[in-house]
C-alpha cells in the first residue's frame, strides 16, 4: 500500500469542521445579524480550537483601543474592564506585529501582562490578527485553562475562522464606530435610537420589566472653566469607565451628550433599577478622578424610570430626566426613583 486509510473519526472530524466553516460563512453573509455573527465567530473559534474561552476584539477608529466586540466562556478579564491598547500585551503584540502566535507558557511569557482585575491567568493562549487589506483592524484569541497545549494545527484553524470572517468583520467594526462615542467608548445617542425602542418591545411582548436611568455630573460645566476641556475630557473617560465596572453584562449605557448618560436595565424592576442606579452613584463619586490638574472630586445625580403600559422611549426617557432634575434640585449626588 502507498498510503494510509484515515480512520472514520478523522474524516468525520473534516466533515464537521468543514460544515461548521460553510455554515459560519452564511451567517456572516446575512449583514443584518451582525451582533450575532460577531458571536457566532468567536463561538466557533472556541470550539474548533478545542479552547475555554475566546474573545474578539475590534479597533476604535483612532486605532489606539482595541473594543471588545464578542465574548465566549469565561472572561480572563472582568467583563467591564478598560480597553487593551494595541501595544499592550499578548494580543496587542499579535495586533502589532499582524502575526498569528500561540504560547503555553503566559505566565512566562514576556508579551504576555496581569492587569488589575483579571480573574485567571490561562494555561495557554493563543491570538490571530483580523485584516482588512494591509490594516490590522482587531484580534481574534482563544484561551485554554486545562493545562494542555496548543499546536500549529490549533494556530491555523483559529486563523481559517478568522480569514473567512474578516470582510464581514470590518463592516461590524465601522458600524460599531458610527453607534460608539470616541471618548468614552460607551454606546452613543444614534445606537440608543434604534436600541430602546427594541427593548421597549422586547419587554412588552414578553410581559417583562424595563427601566432607564438618567445620568448627570454634578457642576461638570465648572471643571471646564476652571481646568479646561482637555481635564473634562479625562474626567468624563474615568466616569464611564467607573459605570462599566458596575454595570451588568445586560446592560446598556450609552453618553447622551456632554456629561448626561443614560442606562437600559432590561429585565429590571423600579426597586432593582434604583440598586444598580446607587452602584453607579458610589462608583464614580468614590474617589476623586486622576488628571492633569491634579486629583478632581466627582460625583453624579441619577433619575429613574420604569416601563409602564403607555410608555414609548420619548415618555420613558422624559420620566427618568425629571427624576433626574428632581436629584439635582435635592442637593445633587443622588438616586431619585419614580413611575
Amino acid at each position: 500500500m502507498t498510503g494510509k486509510t484515515p480512520r472514520p473519526d478523522t474524516r468525520r472530524s473534516l466533515a464537521e469542521t468543514t460544515a461548521k466553516l460553510l455554515k459560519l460563512g452564511e451567517e456572516l453573509s446575512r449583514v443584518g445579524e451582525l451582533e450575532t455573527t460577531l458571536q457566532a465567530v468567536t463561538r466557533l473559534a472556541v470550539r474548533l480550537t478545542r479552547s475555554l474561552q475566546g474573545s474578539l476584539r475590534l479597533l476604535d477608529d483612532t486605532g489606539t483601543r482595541l473594543l471588545t466586540s464578542a465574548r465566549s466562556g469565561p472572561s480572563v478579564h472582568r467583563r467591564q474592564a478598560a480597553p487593551f491598547r494595541p501595544d499592550e500585551g499578548f494580543l496587542g503584540w499579535v495586533v502589532t506585529h499582524r502575526r498569528p502566535a500561540f504560547t503555553n507558557h503566559p505566565a512566562t511569557d514576556e508579551r504576555f501582562v496581569v492587569r488589575g482585575g483579571q480573574r485567571w491567568t490561562p494555561s495557554a493562549l493563543m491570538g490571530a490578527p483580523l485584516l482588512a487589506g494591509r490594516q490590522c483592524i482587531g484580534v481574534l484569541a482563544v484561551s485554554r485553562n486545562d493545562g494542555k497545549p496548543y499546536r500549529e494545527l490549533d494556530l491555523d484553524l483559529l486563523r481559517l475562522v478568522g480569514r473567512i470572517s474578516e470582510p464581514h468583520l470590518e463592516i461590524a467594526r465601522l458600524k460599531r464606530l458610527n453607534e460608539s462615542d470616541a471618548l468614552t467608548l460607551l454606546h452613543n445617542r444614534r445606537h440608543l435610537q434604534h436600541r430602546l425602542p427594541a427593548e421597549i418591545q422586547r419587554a412588552r411582548r414578553g410581559r417583562r420589566p424595563l427601566s432607564v436611568a438618567m445620568m448627570d455630573l454634578d457642576r461638570f460645566k465648572d471643571v471646564n472653566d476652571t481646568h479646561g476641556h482637555d481635564v473634562g475630557d479625562e474626567v468624563l473617560a474615568t466616569a464611564a469607565d467607573r459605570m462599566r465596572r458596575v454595570s451588568r453584562g445586560s446592560d446598556v449605557v450609552c453618553r447622551w451628550g456632554g456629561e448626561e448618560f443614560l442606562a437600559i436595565f432590561p429585565e429590571t424592576n423600579l426597586k432593582s433599577a434604583g440598586r444598580i442606579a446607587e452602584r453607579i452613584r458610589e462608583s464614580v463619586g468614590d474617589a476623586p478622578i486622576s488628571t492633569a490638574a491634579g486629583p478632581l472630586p466627582v460625583t453624579i445625580s441619577i433619575g429613574v424610570a420604569a416601563l409602564v403600559r403607555d410608555d414609548d422611549e420619548h415618555t420613558l426617557v422624559k420620566r427618568a430626566d425629571k427624576n433626574l432634575y428632581t436629584a439635582k434640585r435635592g442637593g445633587r449626588n443622588k438616586v431619585v426613583t419614580g413611575k
